[in-house]
């Protein structure tokens, strides 16, 4: 059995995700940059990323892990320029699942480019019979992501308690998974 190309999976005529390439390091970088109070609200290792050599370092990480098939990270390209990350930042080989993450650019909120993103994704790994659960798991408090689960189909399976330590406090997530029917 034959592997799919996974390098590239096309959302719509204006959105692609394609498999992590240095080329967008200094583009990427830009982006964190630009958002990093916003994503910090959320996410830890926004304060991490000081330069664009740190960007170049995770994005030649994360291809190596993608050919390995022990994450899956995919730069969202609209109109062809880096405006976020979505991914499988782990994946249960075992159970076939798979725990998806995204970040987005604010300047390219409010297009549907995350959650036209994320059901093209599942789609595809669906499809292809290569993943059977799909997890997001987001802070109660991230009013965004717990929309993007909602529209994507997830359904919500509960809460986890002070599972996530961020900024000093711990926080509650949420947890929502969608099931394929393609295996």
């Amino acid at each position: 059995m034959t592997t799919p190309n996974t390098d590239t999976i096309y959302v719509n005529q204006n959105v692609y995700l394609t498999a992590p390439n240095t080329i967008y390091a200094t583009a990427v970088y830009s982006v964190i940059d630009a958002n990093r109070d916003n994503f910090s609200q959320f996410l830890a290792w926004p304060k991490r990323v000081k330069n664009r050599s740190d960007t170049e370092k995770f994005l030649s990480d994360s291809l190596i892990t993608h050919q390995q098939d022990i994450s899956k990270t995919y730069i969202i390209l609209f109109e062809d320029k880096p405006v976020g990350i979505i991914a499988f930042n782990q994946i249960d080989k075992a159970n076939k699942t798979a725990y998806i993450g995204y970040w987005l650019d604010n300047q390219a909120q409010g297009k549907g480019i995350i959650t036209q993103s994320t059901l093209a994704l599942t789609e595809y790994y669906a499809v292809n019979k290569m993943i059977k659960r799909f997890v997001i798991k987001c802070s109660v408090a991230n009013d965004k992501s717990n929309r993007v689960a909602k529209r994507c189909g997830f359904e919500h399976e509960g809460i986890l308690k002070q599972a996530e330590y961020l900024n000093g406090t711990f926080y509650d997530q949420n947890l929502y998974a969608l099931i394929s029917s393609y295996l």
